[in-house]
């Protein structure tokens, strides 16, 4: 996993070309004016989900893992909580997805919280069990938010 800001000092030199790809798209792109939907970047291989989402309680959500794609979300404004755990792969699932590339877990182990807002961007791997879409206080709230799905394939291109 990696959080960082998108317009911070980090120079992302040290990332694989296909995540440098995906932040390069956000860093050009007003994503507040950009239609909301599915924007293609390499194809199948990387594309960018523009959506107004409205964060949820913690109670009834559940951790989401994905086995062919990297998620890269970024708030352009607005932001969530994101819970993180490592994957072990032992995790009891509650609602397989494979033909869309998730799944649903019962619950993780020791998992840390984040916060996110308006310029952050996280990285979360296949390893990377996440709880995207949290509230950050009391009340729900409504943000734009950019999920690139970026296969892994692309990470072997390097």
């Amino acid at each position: 996993m990696i959080f960082s800001k998108l317009h911070g000092s980090d120079t992302f030199a040290a990332y694989p070309k296909a995540i440098r790809q995906a932040l390069e798209f956000l860093r050009s792109s007003d994503l507040m004016a950009l239609p909301l939907g599915v924007h293609p970047i390499d194809g199948d291989r990387m594309f960018a989900n523009l959506m107004d989402m409205t964060t949820r309680p913690f109670e009834g959500s559940h951790p989401e893992v994905h086995d062919k794609y990297i998620d890269l979300m970024y708030w352009p404004e607005g932001g969530e909580r994101i819970g993180v755990a490592h994957r072990l792969g032992t995790e009891k699932l509650v609602e397989p997805r494979p033909e869309g590339d998730i799944d649903f877990l019962e619950e993780v182990a020791d998992e840390s919280f984040l916060t996110a807002t308006a310029g952050h961007f996280g990285i979360f791997f296949p390893w990377d069990a996440h709880r995207p879409g949290l509230m950050l206080g009391d009340e729900s709230a409504t943000s734009r938010k950019c999920v690139i799905k970026i296969s892994m394939e692309l990470l072997q291109e390097n």
